[in-house]
């Protein structure tokens, strides 16, 4: 009875999890939900207590159904679709549960520890089992369905310790299991379990924590990179403003130069006027506004540092590309491109070619290096860095926003990044 409650209260939690994490609770209530979920847990048990699979079979796959299709929603998933995942997780957990018993009983009885009740053996079994579904959903479910994630090998490392470890105390507690009561094992496996439960939640709360928090740095980054355009448009304005301020001086000193016949003197002067509107003209490498003016600003900052900065751009229309995506884009391509050119003393170099092939546009970036920058799988290799480049994931999240890809090569003295996007049009 013990061990039909500790197996009916964990499935249903994990349920509840899962739901949780894919859609949206259809009541504000917890209280509604609290009671639903200890009503579930009670007939789920009654049955099982009847000892008929298929009854037990059926009527975990009714409750799923139900509780799925009338306590969430979600506005972009149907209902049908949602009971359907709903009862493929039963079915994982069906799967789950076989193999736990199958790796159970095959480690009791290669190494002898079998017990001779039958009572302590299915307690055993069914409690084990459900220890493998706790690690199947957090460690493969939630990762598959859930939230998405930051996983890294020291996280399956320590999934792995936890589960060898409690894999152990079972093997344990069969060996003691001739001289002890079956009641204290199902106690003490079940705190084992919940002990799991408790750390896998909690590396799964900091996992979330770690996630949003990267998602914050990333809009954090973005919001840096608007400001800064902002910034520099706002000092143009004020140039403009400034010369426009002085325009009426400029015309009359250009016309008393006209009628004095001094024509040499005002063609220099109208010289010095043109220069001094250069700056406020972005040049048109493209058909678009923004990116004109960002590769403009660009082109002028790397002027200041002895930068080469080439441009090389065909007649390809990117104006499906979002604002905020161009800036995003080629705001952190370019600034890093520089940061990592500024390091040489000479020969500093920063090339940006955009060319169209049918619906794709591929655009490559080239900067001069000092010292070979590690690149792993065509990506820049950060792992050894303690904190994640936020650039580096910005741009990546722009080109899956257009179902691109990008490719990072090193050669002699040259980093080249090269990205395709697809044209998607709204």
């Amino acid at each position: 009875m013990i061990c039909s409650f500790v197996s009916c209260a964990i499935i249903f939690y994990i349920l509840y999890q899962f739901l949780n994490d894919r859609f949206v609770a259809m009541f504000n209530s917890k209280r509604v939900y609290l009671v639903v979920y200890s009503v579930s847990v009670c007939i789920v048990m009654l049955v099982n207590m009847c000892m008929n699979a298929t009854l037990n079979a059926v009527t975990n796959i009714i409750m799923f159904g139900i509780i799925s299709y009338f306590f969430y929603y979600e506005e972009t998933t149907k209902k049908i679709l949602r009971v359907f995942e709903a009862e493929v997780l039963f079915a994982a957990f069906v799967i789950g549960e076989g193999f736990g018993v199958f790796l159970i009983d095959t480690l009791l009885n290669g190494l002898n520890l079998m017990p001779s009740s039958i009572t302590v053996q299915k307690s055993i079994e069914t409690m084990f089992s459900k220890l493998v579904l706790i690690f199947l959903y957090y460690i493969v479910v939630s990762r598959i369905w859930g939230k998405s994630q930051l996983v890294t090998k020291k996280h399956y490392g320590l999934y792995l310790i936890m589960f060898v470890y409690s894999m152990v105390n079972f093997l344990i507690v069969s060996v003691i299991a001739l001289d002890t009561k079956p009641i204290i094992l199902t106690i003490i496996m079940g705190f084992t379990i919940l002990a799991n439960m408790y750390f896998l939640h909690f590396i799964k709360y900091l996992d979330e924590r770690n996630y949003y928090k990267l998602k914050v740095e990333m809009m954090q980054q973005q919001e840096k990179l608007q400001y800064e355009n902002y910034e520099m448009q706002i000092e143009k304005y004020n140039q403009a403003v400034s010369i426009l301020h002085d325009v009426d001086k400029h015309m009359k000193m250009i016309e008393e130069l006209y009628q004095t016949d001094i024509r040499e003197e005002a063609i220099n002067y109208s010289k010095q006027i043109k220069e001094m509107l250069k700056p406020l003209l972005p040049y048109q490498y493209i058909n678009n506004p923004i990116l004109d003016c960002l590769l403009s600003d660009k082109k002028r900052i790397a002027q200041k540092h002895d930068i080469n900065f080439k441009i090389d751009i065909s007649d390809a229309d990117i104006n499906f590309i979002k604002p905020i995506d161009l800036t995003t884009l080629f705001g952190n391509l370019i600034d890093n491109a520089m940061a990592a050119c500024k390091d040489s003393d000479e020969n500093r170099y920063v090339g940006i070619i955009i060319k169209e092939h049918n619906e794709m546009i591929s655009i490559r970036i080239e900067n001069s290096i000092v010292n070979a920058i590690p690149t792993k799988n065509n990506m820049i290799d950060t792992s050894k860095k303690k904190n994640p480049c936020i650039g580096l994931l910005n741009i990546q999240k722009c080109v899956n926003t257009y179902m691109g890809s990008i490719i990072y090569k090193c050669s002699d003295k040259l980093l080249i990044c090269d990205i395709v996007l697809n044209r998607i049009d709204d």
